[in-house]
């Protein structure tokens, strides 16, 4: 049992790595709990403070913070953990083993990479969630109910387990919108959330614990969803000349092969929502079966582009080699893909509103 008053409290930590000399720069944002204080005259204004420490070994840090941290080092309440993209590049195994192996650390910990400069990230304060190590977990938080197991598989954990396959590990990117640091509190006092803010910007590939390169915002998506563990997407369609959103619920997955490891058929199977209907004719039968029709066929051309991609990259973005493909020629695999939905849920009226 210890004071509150008497712990250095972790929420953020981040770290970069020096391609050059190897060395290590690591982030700590603690919570400063007096500016947490509903009481009136807190003491402080700033919610957390931002601690840099350098030296060439993961393990060196704890003693360096009690050099500048006049209360105990805590991580039991840490949310997140941000390295920076020079960093993932080079390799993170070194930083995998560390935390999975020092019974100070939590594998359970979110991990995040950054294509923003470190500094920048880590020295900028929050909108809505004073406190940004748990702001940004609160970001994971919305997407969490949509993932098979609700839960984001980007923990430490969850990498661990599967670095040793040939499928990628994908993981967000956060990205600043602008150039300094909002380092300054006052920031969120400002109404303009979007700008000098942080925000998730596609995915990191990683490949054994190397980042081999990025994908954007709907390439993630699709990872997630034909690895498995992603149930939700939005797509647009153009239906007499107008468009309409839908979005996929409860996408399910099939996979099977035609002829071992070298036919791959893959099955996709949605319930699909209408979000928005620009249609000036009355929705019908034949009309929502036309809605169908275009999803089915909009995604499976995506879903080809987007197989095709990871090929002549050599990333095997489908898993073919860890599901029956040949390790060895997994990129002559053929692929076939067919995508059946079912519209479920239409708006309240199915007659829109004209002006004569």
């Amino acid at each position: 049992m210890k004071d509150i008053n008497s712990l250095a409290i972790v929420s953020l930590a981040g770290v970069d790595k020096n391609p050059e000399t190897g060395n290590f720069t690591a982030y700590y944002q603690v919570i400063n709990p007096t500016s947490l204080s509903t009481r009136t005259g807190a003491s402080a204004k700033a919610v957390v403070y931002n601690f840099q420490f350098k030296d060439y070994s993961h393990g060196r840090f704890n003693e360096q913070t009690g050099m500048s941290m006049p209360r105990k080092f805590f991580m039991a309440d840490l949310q997140s953990y941000i390295i920076s993209e020079r960093y993932a590049r080079q390799g993170i195994l070194d930083l995998i083993n560390f935390i999975e192996l020092s019974p100070e650390q939590r594998s359970n910990v979110i991990l995040f990479i950054t294509d923003s400069p470190m500094y920048t990230i880590m020295n900028s304060f929050t909108p809505l969630d004073r406190i940004p190590g748990r702001f940004i977990r609160s970001l994971t938080d919305q997407y969490k109910p949509n993932f098979s197991m609700s839960l984001y598989p980007i923990r430490f954990k969850d990498i661990a387990r599967e670095i040793h396959l040939h499928t990628p590990i994908v993981i967000p990117i956060i990205h600043y919108s602008g150039e300094n640091p909002s380092s300054n509190s006052d920031r969120v006092e400002k109404i303009d959330a979007n700008k000098d803010g942080m925000s998730f910007s596609g995915g990191a590939v990683l490949i054994h614990a190397r980042m081999v390169g990025n994908l954007d915002e709907q390439s993630k998506n699709l990872f997630f969803i034909l690895n498995k563990k992603y149930r939700q997407r939005t797509e647009t369609v153009k239906i007499n000349g107008d468009f309409v959103d839908v979005e996929a619920q409860n996408i399910q997955v099939q996979r099977k092969w035609n002829t071992p490891g070298s036919h791959l058929l893959i099955d996709l199977y949605a319930d699909l929502r209408l979000m928005n209907n620009q249609q000036k004719s009355k929705m019908t039968l034949q009309n929502l079966h036309q809605i169908e029709k275009e999803f089915n066929q909009t995604l499976e051309k995506e879903l080809k582009s987007y197989e095709q991609m990871g090929t002549n990259r050599g990333w095997d973005l489908l898993g073919i080699q860890d599901n029956g493909g040949n390790e060895m020629t997994w990129r002559q695999t053929k692929v076939t893909i067919h995508v059946h939905s079912k519209m479920t849920t239409i708006g309240n009226t199915s007659t829109p509103y004209l002006l004569e």
